[in-house]
């Protein structure tokens, strides 16, 4: 991984918990709702579903978004312990009752229970991750990974491509340079 993507991961992370602290939290979480609700238009979640969200961060502002809006299960989970307190929360102030925070690495994380898991840009190693995602998760999984849009692969240092075991079914870009994919296994 390069400098300038471990760098830009460490400043969106203390941006986040900054943010958390302050009355800006909610606007910060608003401001992203209808960019998350657009993305999520082609993983079409089910009231059945359980989604599990990889990298939460201190502001859980997918899994708030979707909670809101949509009927299921969520699960969020970051490696950070003060970033899951902080996520726990905020969840708490927003009243979820369906949005579960917890201290977790998916890459030791169980995955089969799940319906749709997402991946957030700064969640590393994804190479150990999406392994395990091939390995032990359910057929019909979906999985949302999200990345940069590709003209800045170049400014990270490497290209991030589509894991092997994985097909693209969907994209969507995002307004905030964010790129992402709904995979299926194959």
């Amino acid at each position: 991984m390069q400098k300038s993507k471990r760098l830009h991961d460490y400043m969106f992370i203390v941006t986040e918990k900054i943010l958390s602290s302050s009355i800006l939290r909610h606007a910060y979480i608003k401001f992203f709702e209808r960019a998350t609700l657009e993305e999520f238009e082609m993983v079409e979640i089910e009231e059945e579903d359980k989604v599990l969200h990889v990298g939460c961060g201190p502001l859980p502002n997918t899994l708030i978004t979707l909670a809101k809006y949509v009927k299921a299960a969520y699960v969020g989970i970051d490696k950070d312990r003060e970033a899951v307190e902080i996520a726990r929360k905020i969840v708490s102030e927003y009243g979820l009752k369906n949005v579960e925070i917890e201290e977790g690495d998916a890459a030791y994380y169980p995955l089969k229970d799940f319906d749709v898991i997402i991946i957030s840009f700064g969640v590393e190693p994804k190479e150990i991750i999406f392994k395990r995602l091939k390995e032990e998760t359910k057929n019909g999984v979906r999985v949302v990974f999200r990345k940069t849009w590709d003209f800045m692969d170049a400014i990270y240092g490497r290209k991030i491509e589509v894991p092997n075991g994985f097909k693209i079914v969907a994209h969507h870009n995002r307004r905030d340079l964010i790129k992402s994919y709904l995979l299926k296994k194959v």
